[in-house]
C-alpha cells in the first residue's frame, strides 16, 4: 500500500514538474519570438533611413542616367508639358467656364482638394503604419513607410522647384500666366504672400500622386485599389485648377513625378536586403531573402 501511495506521488510530481518544464519553454519561445519580431522592425526601419539618402540621390541624378526606353518617355512628357503651358491660359478659361455653369464643382472642388494636402496625406500613411502595427500586417507597415518616404522626397523636391520657377498663380491676375523665376523667391516676402508665384509644380497633386502610386502598387493584386488611387488622385489635380491655385501643365507634371518617385521608393526598397532573426526548433539564425520585382 505504501509503495502504491509512493508511487502515485511521484507520478503527480512528474506531471506537475512536467508541466512547468513545458510552461517555461513556451514562455521562452515567446519571449524569442517577440524579441525577434522587435529586431525585425528595428532592422525594417533601419533599412527605409538608410535607403532614403540612396534614393534621394537617383531621384535628383535620374535624368542623367536614361536609357534610350525612359529617354523617350522623358522627352514625351517634356513636349507635353511644353504644349500645355503655351496653352495653360486658354485651358483655365474652359475650366472656369464649366465650373460657372456647374454649381456642383464649387461644392465638391474645396473637399476633393484637401486629399492633396502634405499633411493629410502623411495622416494616410500613419494610418497605414500603426493599422499595421496593431494588426500584425507587413505589408501595411511597408506601406506607410513607403508612403512617408516618397511624401519626403516629393515635398523636397517640390519646394526647390517651385522656388527656382517663380511661377504666378492664376488667381494672381485673373488668369494671366507669367514666370518671374528665382526672382519670385524675394517678391513672395516682399507681397505678404508666400504662396503667390508657387504655382509650378502643384504640390498636392505631385504628394496625391506619390501616395496613390505607393498604395496601388503593394494591393495591385485587388484591381479596385489600383482605380481608387487614381481615380481619386486625377480628381484632387485637377480640383487645382478649380481653387484657381495651378494651371493643367503644373497639375499634369505633378502627376507624372509623384508617380515616378511612388513607383522609384516601391521598386527599390522590394529589392533591398532584409536580414531577419529566424526561430526554429534547433535554435535561432538569420534569414536573409532578396526579392526582385
Amino acid at each position: 500500500m505504501n509503495l502504491r501511495k509512493t508511487a502515485a506521488i511521484l507520478l503527480l510530481l512528474c506531471f506537475f514538474s512536467g508541466q512547468v518544464i513545458f510552461s517555461q519553454a513556451a514562455e521562452s519561445a515567446e519571449t524569442e519570438k517577440t524579441a525577434a519580431e522587435s529586431q525585425t522592425g528595428k532592422r525594417k526601419i533601419n533599412t527605409y533611413v538608410s535607403g532614403f539618402f540612396k534614393d534621394e540621390a537617383e531621384m535628383w541624378t535620374a535624368p542623367f542616367h536614361l536609357d534610350w526606353k525612359n529617354l523617350a518617355i522623358f522627352s514625351t512628357v517634356l513636349i507635353g508639358a511644353g504644349v500645355l503651358v503655351a496653352n495653360d491660359e486658354s485651358i483655365y478659361e474652359n475650366f472656369k467656364l464649366y465650373q460657372s455653369r456647374n454649381p456642383w464643382v464649387d461644392k465638391m472642388s474645396p473637399k476633393v482638394t484637401m486629399l492633396g494636402d502634405w499633411g493629410v496625406d502623411c495622416g494616410i500613411a500613419g494610418l497605414f503604419f500603426l493599422g499595421g502595427l496593431l494588426l500584425k500586417d507587413q505589408k501595411a507597415r511597408d506601406t506607410g513607410l513607403m508612403a512617408w518616404e516618397t511624401l519626403l522626397h516629393t515635398g523636397i523636391l517640390v519646394q526647390v522647384v517651385k522656388h527656382l520657377a517663380g511661377r504666378q498663380r492664376p488667381a494672381v491676375e485673373n488668369g494671366i500666366d507669367y514666370w518671374y523665376g528665382p526672382a519670385a523667391f524675394f517678391k513672395r516676402y516682399t507681397q505678404g504672400s508666400f504662396s503667390r508665384y508657387d504655382s509650378f509644380f502643384s504640390g498636392h497633386t505631385v504628394s496625391v500622386w506619390g501616395l496613390a502610386t505607393v498604395i496601388a502598387e503593394n494591393y495591385k493584386s485587388h484591381l479596385w485599389v489600383p482605380i481608387t488611387c487614381y481615380g481619386l488622385a486625377t480628381l484632387t489635380g485637377l480640383s487645382r485648377l478649380t481653387e484657381d491655385a495651378h494651371w493643367l501643365s503644373d497639375v499634369f507634371l505633378g502627376a507624372v513625378i509623384g508617380y515616378a518617385v511612388g513607383k522609384m521608393v516601391v521598386r527599390n526598397q522590394n529589392r533591398r536586403l532584409q536580414i531577419a532573426p529566424a526561430l526554429s526548433p534547433g535554435g535561432m539564425g538569420l534569414a536573409c531573402s532578396y526579392e526582385i520585382k
